[in-house]
């Protein structure tokens, strides 16, 4: 699963990356066409028998077995929570940096 985020010409694209997903929920009312970001955490999911964080514990069931994890949790008009055991983050130039390595002084 990929998320991409983008905030106009002068900041970085950053694109989330996540592998071996173990839950995703998503909710967007249907009314939202397009979407914005009130906040983003990204929360560390021990092994056992190491406890969980209680937010953590009240959306994701939890059995043995499980690898460390990580908790990815988007929150504004629509609210994004995927948990998955490999996060990578990927931050492009943002077009005004690009623009000045293609024009040099």
């Amino acid at each position: 699963m990929e998320i991409t985020m983008r905030d106009g010409p002068t900041r970085p694209d950053v694109v989330i990356s996540l592998s071996d997903l173990r839950h995703v929920a998503v909710s967007k009312p249907p009314e939202i066409s397009g979407c914005y970001i009130d906040a983003i955490s990204l929360t560390h999911l021990p092994v056992m028998p190491h406890p969980w964080p209680q937010d953590a514990a009240d959306r994701v069931v939890r059995f043995n077995g499980l690898n460390e994890l990580a908790w990815l949790r988007i929150s504004g008009p629509a609210e994004v929570d995927v948990v998955a055991s490999i996060v990578t983050v990927y931050t492009a130039m943002s077009d005004d940096e690009a623009e000045q390595i293609r024009t040099p002084s």
